[in-house]
């Protein structure tokens, strides 16, 4: 599990953009009020007391995932609160963290921690099916001539030059789907084809945010991998972590 201090920078930043979100929503309706109020009196209130009450909402849901991530209790009425939140304020996160010049990668490894979090938090919450490990390509040594993608998952001949036949065991042994994608589009039509409970991923920051983001409400482990020859070539993965990921959902059915 990551850090605590890494959980704060999302949730630091996010608190910034609600701000911010909070001071254009304020500006705009300055603009606008004159005009709305020549088409009708009662209207500028109307709309400053709908904003208001949007912003009201998603102020209280970040209250609510910063609660939930940095105890690890289940504070959060359903993990689509998680989604609607995300998804309004994590473009002006990245938009604020390139500003002030925070890591935007940082950013992400933190976005990744606050998630994996909230979804061991609200295990008892889900739907109770199967569970996927979806993996990326690049985990399989580039040297390899056999095809493992696209549903060949089979093909590992298990000579142990990477990560790939331990977590092909790993699937076996707790029975738990696992595929290996070449991009999004491939995910997103494995993932409809298996229609998991519940989703162990591994991929770098990037891929592992969209991922998240793409899938939700659906619940997704998210998991490092690791880049000791750089990005998209021969990365590996630290077997203990996704262990106890598939573990402590597989234990749970």
């Amino acid at each position: 599990m990551m850090e605590l201090g890494e959980k704060r920078l999302f949730i630091l930043v996010s608190a910034g953009g609600l701000v911010l979100l909070g001071l254009f929503m304020c500006a705009a309706w300055y603009l606008i009020a004159p005009r709305l109020g020549e088409l009708y009196p009662e209207l500028p209130g109307t709309v400053a007391a709908v904003a208001a009450a949007a912003f009201l909402v998603i102020a209280f849901g970040l209250g609510l995932i910063a609660l939930s991530a940095l105890t690890g209790r289940r504070v959060l009425f359903s993990h689509r609160i998680t989604s609607t939140v995300v998804r309004v304020l994590f473009p002006m996160v990245m938009m604020l963290s390139t500003l002030i010049r925070i890591d935007t990668q940082r950013v992400r490894r933190s976005f990744v921690a606050v998630n994996n979090a909230l979804v061991m938090a609200g295990r008892d919450t889900f739907r109770k099916g199967r569970l996927l490990l979806l993996l990326p390509h690049c985990l399989q040594a580039t040297s390899c001539p056999h095809k493992i993608t696209g549903g060949l998952i089979d093909n590992c001949r298990g000579c142990g030059n990477c990560v790939i036949a331990a977590l092909l065991e790993l699937a076996r042994e707790h029975g738990v789907a696992l595929t290996v994608a070449t991009g999004g589009t491939l995910a997103r039509r494995v993932i409809g084809e298996v229609d998991p409970a519940v989703i162990v991923a591994v991929a770098c920051e990037t891929d592992l945010t969209s991922g998240i983001r793409d899938s939700y409400p659906l619940p997704v482990i998210g998991i490092l991998n690791e880049r000791p020859n750089g990005p998209c070539r021969d990365t590996t993965v630290d077997l203990s972590a996704v262990r106890g990921a598939v573990r402590f959902f597989a234990a749970r059915g």
